[in-house]
């Protein structure tokens, strides 16, 4: 607004004009679309799990591998070889005056088998599984009475076999439900020498420790 004096004759007066102000350009806006560049989100890389042709089983820690059975498995007997676990089988059965066999085979299965065998071996007075192959040729009753108990007996040893590698992991459940020792060893299938043999030495008060401690019982 500005302001100025007009005389008119003797008479001054005060007028006040409006000045029109001057205008800033304003600036032009450029709508052009902004391409966004795309940046790789800062993620941490995670390595690929392993595939079956990148696991080792002599290292591997996953379930069924000679680590796993060892840490975690229950698998605490070891032996450095199959002659070895042979050999601690047939003096176990001597010393206690037991009989175990072979009850069931279980293959390692996969492309990458994290064992190679897993083997059951189970008192015969549980009985290993399977039909008789046994065929009655006569009518004729023997009083004979069955190894097999009634309820079964709870020992067994279990053992598994890996690739690239001789040792033998195992657990053994020692636990019977029968008496043991001599007065198992009618129910115990050996040589009728050895049988005989015993018998005598049990008929004459040789101990069941001095039995086993036999050399006839070293079979390597």
């Amino acid at each position: 607004m500005d302001e100025h004096r007009v005389r008119r004759g003797n008479v001054s007066r005060r007028v006040l004009t409006l000045s029109t102000p001057s205008l800033t350009p304003v600036p032009t806006i450029d709508m052009t679309p902004v391409s966004v560049v795309n940046v790789p989100a800062l993620v941490p890389a995670v390595p690929d799990e392993a595939g079956p042709d990148d696991i080792d089983p002599a290292t591997s820690s996953r379930i069924g591998s000679i680590t796993y059975d060892r840490e975690e498995g229950g698998y605490n007997l070891e032996w450095e070889s199959r002659a070895d676990f042979n050999k601690w089988l047939t003096h176990e059965q001597a010393a206690i005056g037991i009989e175990i066999r072979l009850s069931k085979t279980r293959q390692g299965k996969g492309k990458t088998e994290l064992y190679s065998k897993c083997k059951t071996y189970c008192c015969t007075r549980n009985g290993t599984g399977g039909k008789s192959r046994y065929v009655k040729k006569t009518t004729r009753d023997w009083k004979i009475e069955s190894k097999r108990l009634e309820g079964g007996c709870p020992c067994f040893v279990q053992i598994k076999t890996y690739p690239r590698t001789n040792t033998i992991l195992g657990k053994y459940n020692h636990n019977h439900s029968h008496p043991t020792g001599k007065d198992n060893l009618k129910y115990i299938r050996i040589r009728v020498v050895t049988r005989e043999l015993i018998e005598t030495w049990v008929h004459y008060g040789v101990t069941d420790q001095e039995i086993v401690s036999d050399p006839l019982f070293d079979r390597d």
